[in-house]
């Protein structure tokens, strides 16, 4: 007991400038805690580092690990799978395995109650935040539980109805929104006819996924984002999230007793017009996903509409690009993630067209530019010594060659939400390298194992 005692002491004496300096060289979050374990004196230490890190803020951005279901399928926990080495971790995170994750941002996942109250927990630390509810979800609730009593009303009396439980749910007033298959992009060298059967596919495809998703409450929320890490700014943060049926949006201050909902009434001018050309009259609806980037929130629509939303004083949403055609088709999803050098990347997944419910052949990438005051996407063929994890997550980029074994120029992704039910459950997992166009399988899941929802990528964070 004496000679441990006297080494810890022989390691707590090292001058605390050379210990600083060896926590700036690590880009493991592994090797921090592994710090951290050596003494009290070195975990007070790292634990300083980490919240105020003195050299490469970078080196928060850790590499992601994809949370998976135990070996022996526990229903209380689950494992971490690490993609360098695929290899699980001993360790487990409780986190219960029938629980959809609503997104993973900052090392927090984001889940939904019953009640639609959003909580963001910690798994590393074990914290939770417990966010008000988000209204407008009972609105959407009320409508689907009362449509057949509201059906057989005067127009009138349910006009009047319906305006009083947008009333009481901070619900915008409705306004006319054509049906979504009235909208149809022809691409150069495509048939009409083509193009219009495979909107009833899609439309056919929806009513039989749609319902089963979007009505349980932790299907609610399909995407959320933090600004930071709640636990390094407690009382600065954002969380931005898309939501209901429309896929809307709405954003949280750390604080605030409600939630602020992003209509068409508080967008600028140049964001209105777009929206009036476009499907989405009512305001940004039918959403794809969300990135913090450079202080703002970048937001994409299912018709490739990019808008900035400034939210740390009053919320300012300015159209960036207009309408294309990049990703209109039924098997292309769509993603949004900055580059560690800070470009604002947009991923296109390709999913094979066999039989409708196909896996992941190929990934697009684009990069916005601007140039002479015209932003817009150009196609990039190399992510250089990035690596992408793209999934249910708050989509994520790391420097490859920080990490031994993570290959660069490289997109790692799993299942999302959308693709849960496509399948038969989520084993869409795998690396799309795009330098030899190759998708390769990493993880696969056991066949009972595919009853949980998606795998989600989560950054780990210092316990």
């Amino acid at each position: 007991m004496a000679s441990q005692s006297n080494s810890e002491s022989v390691w707590a004496s090292l001058p605390e400038e050379l210990l600083d300096s060896i926590l700036g060289r690590l880009a493991s979050m592994v090797d921090f805690i592994r710090f951290s374990a050596v003494c009290s004196d070195w975990r007070r230490i790292a634990y300083k580092n980490y919240r105020n890190p003195p050299y490469d803020p970078q080196r928060r951005h850790q590499l992601p690990l994809l949370m998976v279901p135990t070996p022996d399928s526990s229903t209380d926990t689950r494992s971490l799978y690490d993609v360098r080495g695929k290899r699980l971790y001993d360790f487990r995170l409780k986190v219960p395995y029938h629980r959809r994750c609503a997104g993973s941002s900052h090392g927090w996942l984001i889940f939904v109650h019953d009640s639609y109250q959003v909580t963001l927990f910690n798994p590393f630390s074990g914290k939770s935040i417990h966010l008000p509810p988000i209204r407008r979800l009972f609105f959407e609730k009320r409508i689907r539980d009362e449509v057949d009593e509201m059906s057989v009303l005067p127009d009138f009396e349910k006009y009047q109805y319906e305006k009083k439980m947008r009333d009481e749910y901070d619900e915008e007033e409705e306004e006319y929104v054509p049906d979504l298959d009235e909208i149809v992009f022809y691409s150069d060298g495509e048939d009409e006819g083509d193009e219009l059967e495979q909107d009833e596919e899609e439309e056919s495809r929806d009513l039989e996924f749609g319902p089963k998703r979007f009505h349980e409450s932790e299907y609610s929320v399909v995407r959320g984002v933090l600004s930071t890490n709640p636990e390094i700014n407690p009382n600065g943060y954002f969380l931005m999230v898309i939501y209901g049926t429309q896929s809307r949006l709405a954003f949280i201050k750390s604080g605030d007793q409600h939630w602020t909902y992003i209509d068409k009434s508080i967008c600028d001018q140049n964001v209105r017009d777009v929206l009036e050309s476009s499907y989405v009259r009512q305001g940004l609806w039918y959403q794809r996903d969300i990135v913090y980037c450079n202080g703002l929130f970048y937001v994409l629509d299912k018709l490739g509409v990019l808008v900035s939303c400034d939210v740390k004083t009053n919320l300012k949403v300015e159209k960036i690009t207009g309408l294309d055609t990049l990703h209109n088709k039924w098997n292309h999803k769509t993603y949004l993630v900055e580059s560690s050098e800070g470009d604002l990347l947009r991923v296109i997944r390709v999913i094979e067209d066999e039989y409708r419910y196909g896996m992941t052949i190929k990934f697009k990438v684009y990069k916005l530019v601007d140039f002479c005051g015209d932003p817009h996407w150009t196609e990039v063929n190399n992510l250089g010594n990035d690596a992408l994890f793209l999934g249910d997550n708050h989509s994520i980029s790391v420097v490859a060659s920080d990490f031994i074994g993570c290959q660069p120029n490289s997109i790692y992704f799993c299942d999302d939400c959308d693709d849960f039910y496509n399948h038969g459950g989520p084993n869409d997992i795998g690396v799309f390298n795009l330098q030899d166009g190759c998708v390769r399988r990493h993880y696969t899941l056991a066949h009972s194992q595919r009853l949980m929802p998606p795998s989600i990528w989560i950054s780990p964070t210092f316990l």
